[in-house]
């Protein structure tokens, strides 16, 4: 077995994934006591994996050109556990992706390049410290012993040893991307060498997908899906004030506050964020980087999350709104593909939630009305009478229909009561679609929780 030096720590070690999944399937496993980084061999008894965080892949076509550079990006799990291993995605990517010296360790500050020094463990994928990702293909590092808290952030680092033309990411992770100086920092807490790249053109998510843990087998993970208010676009600005937005690390998303909900009242969930912004539920996005349609990513994304139990979908505010003029679509042609989600999400033991899409009126794409936008063949129209219609329709037949396991209704918990179809003010990040911090944490509010015990 091959051992690999962590960060200044206790060793590392090897384990093939074939392996990790026989062990987390055997209930009989004996509990590890190694110390930090040591590898993990059979999990605890009683223990399985869940899905401590996640993010959804959305494309690979405008990300960076890595050649010998360190990227370093962070996130808070939701989930706690002694033993985890880290997803890679190539998915959308062309090209194979070679990278090294994957590090994991302990944020300093939110939002911050530097790490707190001796909290770093390498990880290994197969036993070696290099990993080579086939277009398409993705990779699970291998299981050790390295304490996750939830909502103690961690940074991942790794080193990019070759020119790297294409990564798989995620658009707008709502964090802040780093990128060093040329050379291998990843084991390196020091945030000297890193330079952050720039809110709203890269602050991406690359190659990381997911971060596991082991949990009791009560444990289960609730995904939630839909598109940029899942995905918590605008979390981090400040409400109506037309200021940029500041990658603080606050952690503001819905699915965040909604984790804090569920903890508070001891339930055995942990949330996953499969949102991705401008995402549909009948078709790829108005733009590639928007991602395939909620139906075409479903197995990727949802039914196939590690340890997943349940899923929370809202979905269908790009449907419409995002439509080439006049062509979006029917609200029969939206109920049809709400159907098909459920019965997919059913036929793979899943229970599902349905949300309803919030309000959308007035809506203003970089500071321009939507009706000037909408002169225009880029295909914006939140707040048109198709779209609304499209969305009044939609929502009144997720309020009456009994085929999810429950609903959530958004728009009423997110609607101005002076103004129907507008969001509330308070909730309001000032483009009259996104909410603010406020209005992500009355999102979470809304969900009854009795829906997931």
């Amino acid at each position: 077995m091959v051992l690999l030096l962590c960060a200044g720590l206790a060793s590392c070690g090897a384990l093939q994934d074939g392996q990790q999944s026989i062990a987390a399937d055997n209930p009989s496993a004996p509990a590890t006591s190694s110390p930090r980084c040591a590898a993990v061999t059979k999990l605890p008894v009683g223990q399985h994996l869940v899905t401590s965080w996640r993010n959804a892949p959305s494309d690979a076509l405008v990300t960076h050109l890595l050649a010998g550079v360190t990227v370093r990006q962070a996130f808070a799990p939701h989930r706690s556990g002694s033993q985890m291993r880290l997803r890679l995605s190539n998915r959308y990517s062309q090209l194979p992706v070679t990278l090294e010296n994957i590090h994991i360790a302990q944020e300093q500050a939110p939002g911050a390049a530097a790490l707190v020094p001796g909290t770093g463990c390498a990880l290994s994928f197969g036993g070696s410290s290099r990993i080579t990702i086939g277009a398409g293909g993705s990779a699970v590092s291998d299981l050790i012993q390295y304490p996750v808290q939830a909502f103690e952030r961690v940074g991942v680092s790794f080193y990019a040893p070759e020119i790297t033309m294409q990564v798989t990411r995620h658009l707008i992770s709502n964090e802040t991307l780093y990128i060093s100086a040329p050379g291998d920092y990843s084991a390196d807490p020091s945030g000297a060498a890193f330079v952050p790249m720039p809110d709203g053109y890269v602050s991406n998510f690359l190659v990381i997908e997911a971060l596991e843990v082991a949990a009791p087998r009560g444990v289960t993970t609730l995904v939630a899906v839909g598109d940029s208010i899942t995905d918590g676009s605008d979390s981090t600005t400040a409400p109506l004030q037309g200021a940029p937005s500041a990658m603080t690390g606050t952690d503001e998303r819905y699915p965040d506050h909604l984790q804090r909900r569920i903890d508070a009242a001891g339930l055995p969930l942990t949330v996953a964020n499969a949102g991705i912004g401008g995402n549909e539920l009948l078709s790829s996005g108005l733009l590639p980087q928007f991602g395939l349609g909620l139906l075409d990513r479903l197995d990727a994304d949802v039914l196939s999350v590690t340890g997943a139990s349940h899923v929370i979908a809202m979905i269908g505010t790009n449907d419409s709104g995002n439509a080439w003029p006049g062509g979006g679509p029917s609200t029969e042609e939206l109920i049809a593909g709400y159907t098909r989600l459920v019965q997919r999400v059913h036929a793979a033991g899943l229970k599902i939630v349905l949300g309803t899409i919030p309000p959308a009126e007035g809506t203003v794409i970089e500071g321009l009305p939507v009706p000037l936008v909408n002169t225009l063949p880029i295909g914006i129209q939140h707040g048109s009478d198709a779209a609304r219609r499209s969305r009044d329709g939609a929502n009144a037949w997720i309020r009456s229909q009994t085929i999810s396991d429950g609903i959530v209704d958004f728009e009423a918990c997110l609607s101005d009561r002076q103004r129907p179809g507008y969001l509330d003010p308070a909730f309001n990040s000032g483009d009259n679609l996104h909410p603010n911090p406020r209005g992500y944490a009355a999102m979470a509010e809304c969900i009854d929780l009795q829906l997931f015990r």
